[in-house]
C-alpha cells in the first residue's frame, strides 16, 4: 500500500471513529469519572424510588409517574452490572462502594440479581395500573436494595 493510500485509510478510520479499539476508548475514561457516573446513576435510581414511594402514599397516586419511575428502576437493574468495573473502588477515590464488591464478586452478583429479579415485577405492576401490586413489589424491591447496601455499601460520609 502506498504512503498516500495508508494516509487516506488512516484519515478514513479516524473520520469513522474506528481508529482506536473500543477498549482503548473505555480506558480513556478515568476510574474517578466512572465512580462519578455510578454515583449519578444511583442518584437517579434514588429519585425514581422516591417518586414511587411518594406516589403510593398520595391520596390520588399518579400511575403515569409511577410507571416512568418503575422504568428507570428497571433499566438500572439491567445496567447495574456495568457500574462497577475493576479499579473503581476505594483505590480510585472516595466512594461508598466497599472492596467486597470486587473481592466477593459471586456474592455481589447474587445481591444484584435480587434487585434485577424484583425490578421487572414493579414495572409490570405499574404498567398494569395495579396500585396494590405496585406497593407489594416496591416493598420487595426495597428489601433487595437493603440487602446489597448492608453488605456492599459503606456508611454515608457526613463531613461535607
Amino acid at each position: 500500500m502506498s504512503h498516500a493510500r495508508r494516509k487516506l485509510t488512516a484519515v478514513l478510520y479516524i473520520a469513522l471513529g474506528i481508529a482506536a479499539p473500543v477498549g482503548a476508548l473505555i480506558a480513556a475514561t478515568s476510574a474517578l469519572d466512572l465512580q462519578k457516573a455510578r454515583h449519578h446513576h444511583y442518584h437517579e435510581l434514588g429519585d425514581a424510588f422516591k417518586t414511587v414511594r411518594d406516589q403510593t402514599r398520595a391520596g390520588t397516586p399518579d400511575m403515569t409517574k409511577i410507571k416512568a419511575a418503575a422504568q428507570v428502576i428497571n433499566e438500572a437493574s439491567v445496567d447495574q452490572g456495568r457500574w462497577f468495573p475493576h479499579g473503581t473502588g476505594p483505590e480510585a477515590g472516595k466512594t461508598r462502594a466497599l472492596p467486597e464488591i470486587w473481592t466477593k464478586p459471586a456474592d455481589f452478583k447474587a445481591a444484584q440479581k435480587l434487585f434485577s429479579d424484583a425490578a421487572p415485577k414493579l414495572l409490570a405492576a405499574a404498567s398494569a395500573g395495579d396500585l396494590h401490586a405496585v406497593k407489594s413489589t416496591y416493598g420487595d424491591l426495597g428489601k433487595a436494595c437493603k440487602n446489597c447496601h448492608d453488605t456492599f455499601r459503606g456508611p454515608e460520609d457526613h463531613d461535607h
